[in-house]
């Protein structure tokens, strides 16, 4: 009896130091299981080498608790899980769970909104049933997330045109770990990429590109440079185009923004061995002068070609795009207000990123104004990406073209759209060959010896046919808000519709600057696997009794069964 209790309290002993090794173990090496189909849970590698480089804490304050539609728990839920994820690699992640909604102080609940949309946190009205009729309540689908004495607000769900709140929300879940890791990054980066947007040249004035200057400052250096202004040598005491190209290869990217002055030979120099060097590009142009100001005053308008008088046809041809100048009219149209009715503007190209690409991936829809189509021509080494085509409902025309209110008010039956897919912007990647090969180069100062590179080095090129596409609108109409203060990019402050212009370019800039192409996460296709409602709706009662009833006869059957066993046994 002894020895038993001797080799009973000798196997809880190693009992119990097995399960303190298996803890100690467990604490230096850490082991997750991914089961699901399409590895939803497991996290790409920049998004571990991106957690790994972390010192602070993070805080994550997540607005979206208490009474929310399914759809929305199914996005909060979500949510909480890839942080979950995230915490399993960085361990410092902190998460607060807030409901707006349950502050008892009408006033304190107020600030609390308020604050948050000052911060960028934007709300949406939603309904949610109970059993007196349905409620309206207002629901913070994001977080503010703060680091190292920053913060910036994480919005988890953007509105998308013609897309039912149910793919909003299966979009918004496909793209969370992209939504999280890069908001981590923006906070954590240190050196930051720079990016400048070039004058001199009839560019859009600062205060129509004010906001993407604003937003595109939350994650990178950005500023301004007028391509005419030489920097002075203080040797020679004259202009430098040395020092020139000194300045503008500071930049890591450069915006063109709808220029309307020729370029000379001088400006072209600069910004093609800028890009030799590796620079990366934003070409907005308009290759065709059309502005609505002018049917403002008249109800018809002239509509004439630009792009030969900017001069900069063929550093596009030589880098593999061509702007043609025509006009592209697309039955899906953006909407024109006149103050008494809305209706589509066949000239305003409603695009809904159909193309399989980081850049465009769950997008609203995108407002161009005026555009122009876009081929490609031989390269050698650059690859070429349709970014934003049109319906399959399009009308080019060439220019120079009348454009009369007569197709606004009264759009005839009759008119033929046949064409389709019309590129109007291109993704150009490779190592591009500099339009000065085998040319004179220009020069401010014969005595200054200049270096000239042929072939770039590699970098990328987005070329737009429409320079309106990054210009935001100026306040006339809001009485809350100071008159001509610039409006977020996108909106329309005359139809109230807020387009994907910015999110379409900020994608195109953390596309170019980004070296760990977190970007690339978001073209992970996650199967969010949905319940057939018309099935359900037909099959109910089917499924109902089978459900009630089943369980019923298996009880039965086996109450049976048992009977007959203790028969048998015991008869």
């Amino acid at each position: 009896m002894k020895k038993n209790n001797q080799t009973f309290l000798i196997q809880i002993v190693l009992w119990g130091a097995i399960i303190v090794l298996l803890n100690l173990v467990s604490q230096r090496l850490f082991f997750r299981a991914d089961l699901t189909a399409e590895k939803r849970y497991s996290l790409n590698q920049v998004t571990k080498d991106l957690l790994k480089e972390l010192e602070d804490p993070v805080l994550v304050k997540l607005y979206m608790a208490g009474e929310m539609p399914a759809d929305f728990l199914r996005l909060q839920r979500e949510a909480i899980q890839m942080l979950n994820e995230f915490k399993a690699i960085y361990r410092n992640i902190e998460l607060e769970i807030i409901d707006p909604n349950a502050i008892e102080n009408r006033k304190d609940r107020s600030n609390l909104m308020q604050q948050l949309e000052t911060l960028g946190l934007n709300p949406i009205q939603v309904e949610i049933e109970e059993s007196g009729g349905e409620k309206r309540i207002t629901v913070y689908p994001g977080a503010i997330m703060s680091y190292a004495e920053r913060q910036i607000p994480v919005q988890l769900l953007s509105g998308q045109l013609n897309v039912t709140p149910e793919q909003q929300i299966n979009a918004a879940i496909q793209n969370l770990e992209y939504t999280w890791a890069n908001a981590i990054r923006s906070l954590a980066k240190t050196k930051r990429k720079s990016v400048g947007f070039l004058f001199g040249n009839g560019q859009l004035p600062v205060e129509n590109v004010a906001d993407i200057m604003t937003t595109l400052s939350q994650h990178y250096e950005v500023g301004r440079m007028d391509i005419k202004e030489y920097p002075v040598d203080t040797v020679t005491g004259a202009l430098s185009l040395q020092r020139q190209l000194t300045r503008i290869n500071r930049f890591d990217a450069i915006v063109i923004a709808k220029p309307t002055e020729p370029f000379n030979d001088l400006d072209k120099f600069l910004i093609d061995q800028y890009i030799m060097q590796g620079g990366n590009v934003l070409w907005c142009i308009d290759a065709v002068h059309a502005d609505m100001d002018s049917l403002s005053e008249s109800s018809e308008m002239l509509a004439f070609p630009i792009l030969d008088d900017l001069r900069i046809s063929d550093m596009l041809f030589k880098y593999g795009g061509r702007i043609n100048s025509n006009l592209v009219q697309d039955l899906k149209a953006a909407w024109l207000s006149d103050m008494q009715r809305v209706r589509p503007w066949v000239y305003f190209p409603l695009i809904s990123p159909r193309v399989k690409h980081p850049i465009t991936k769950d997008l609203n829809a995108i407002k161009l104004q005026f555009a122009s189509s876009i081929d490609t021509v031989m390269s050698e080494g650059v690859i070429k990406t349709p970014l934003l085509l049109s319906s399959g409902n399009t009308k080019v025309v060439p220019t120079p073209h009348v454009v009369s209110l007569e197709r606004y008010y009264n759009f005839p039956k009759d008119d033929i759209f046949a064409k389709s897919n019309i590129p109007m912007a291109y993704l150009l990647e490779g190592a591009f060959t500099s339009i000065f090969a085998n040319r004179i180069m220009p020069r401010l100062d014969s005595k200054e010896d200049i270096p000239f590179r042929e072939k770039g080095k590699s970098s990328t090129q987005v070329v737009i046919a429409d320079g309106d596409i990054i210009k935001n609108q100026r306040n006339i109409l809001n009485p809350n808000i100071e008159r001509g203060k610039p409006l977020p990019l996108g909106l329309d402050q005359f139809t109230g519709v807020q387009y994907g212009n910015k999110d379409f370019l900020l994608n195109v800039f953390d596309y170019m600057l980004d070296p760990r192409n977190l970007i690339q996460i978001r073209s992970r296709e996650l199967k969010i696997r949905l319940l057939d409602k018309e099935r359900i709706r037909a099959e109910r009662n089917v499924w109902v009794i089978v459900n009630t009833a089943v369980p019923i006869l298996l009880i039965v059957l086996i109450g049976i069964f048992n009977i007959f066993l203790r028969k048998r046994k015991y008869a």
